[in-house]
C-alpha cells in the first residue's frame, strides 16, 4: 500500500495551519450570518484532511473506510437529534 510522502504531509500541515488562522481571523470580521457556516466548513475540511492523511484512512483497507463512515453517520445522527431538540424549544 502507498503511504503519504513527507512532502505531502508537510503541505497538508501547512494547509491546516492556514485554515486554523483563517478561523481565528474570522472572529474579528463582521461576516453577519455567514460567520458560523464559514467556520464550520473550515473545521470540516480540517477534520477530513486529518482523517485522510494523518490517520492514514486514505491508504487503508475498505473496512477502515466503513468504520470511519459509520463514525461520521453516528456523529451526524447525534447532531441532528440535538438540533431537533434545540429548534423546537420555546424560549420564554
Amino acid at each position: 500500500m502507498n503511504h503519504p510522502t513527507k512532502k505531502i504531509l508537510a503541505w497538508i500541515w501547512l494547509a491546516l495551519v492556514i485554515m486554523h488562522f483563517m478561523i481565528l481571523g474570522s472572529a474579528y470580521l463582521d461576516l453577519k450570518w455567514f460567520n458560523t457556516p464559514f467556520i464550520v466548513a473550515l473545521a470540516v475540511v480540517q477534520m477530513v484532511l486529518v482523517l485522510l492523511y494523518f490517520m492514514e484512512v486514505r491508504y487503508s483497507v475498505r473496512l477502515v473506510w466503513i468504520f470511519a463512515g459509520a463514525g461520521f453517520f453516528w456523529l451526524a445522527f447525534q447532531w441532528g437529534l440535538v438540533m431537533s431538540d434545540y429548534l423546537v424549544r420555546q424560549w420564554h
